[in-house]
């Protein structure tokens, strides 16, 4: 299997081990559920469980694979900018050869899960406390609901960021 696959699959677990603790009704689930005012509703079936379970997985999968390697490996910026010219995929163009001797002498800089960790937990706390923090407004929300759940993704995005950051090829 590809290493960068298994990293990604590895990364994307983060979400569900963590969210098992963070969620548990010992934690913060039972005042989630309070706030929600869902405390006296069922909970979910079996079945219906595992395909959530299932489905977080897989978007947590794409939460790794298409966004946070973007945000906390700088060098995949270069790669973005010459994706499409042809010379730099050409072995031996003055390009390419400049490519490779960049990538040679500083494709390892910031390569550490605390840089990752930096970048994930930025992402959570600018993009998705913000985004929570509108749902919250007009749906309305308490503010407990916006705290646990960013505070919960920015802990997942910052290890998340980490694992990525750290042990991406």
């Amino acid at each position: 299997m590809d290493p960068r696959m298994m990293v990604n699959l590895a990364a994307a677990l983060v979400p569900l081990v963590v969210g098992f603790v963070w969620y548990h009704p010992m934690v913060f689930g039972g005042i989630l559920r309070r706030a929600n005012g869902t405390e006296n509703k069922p909970r979910m079936s079996a079945p219906i469980m595992a395909f959530a379970l299932l489905l977080t997985y897989a978007a947590s999968y794409l939460i790794a694979w298409r966004v946070l390697g973007s945000i906390v490996i700088h060098q995949r910026g270069l790669f973005g900018m010459l994706a499409n010219h042809p010379e730099a995929h050409e072995k031996g163009s003055e390009l390419y050869n400049i490519v490779t001797g960049l990538m040679d002498k500083y494709g390892h800089d910031f390569r550490t899960f605390k840089h990752g960790a930096l970048h994930g937990s930025f992402t959570g706390l600018c993009l998705v406390f913000p985004v929570l923090s509108i749902i919250a407004l007009f749906e309305p929300k308490p503010i407990a609901w916006v705290v646990i759940h960013s505070v919960y993704w920015i802990i997942c995005l910052a290890v998340m960021g980490g694992i990525i950051c750290q042990y991406m090829p």
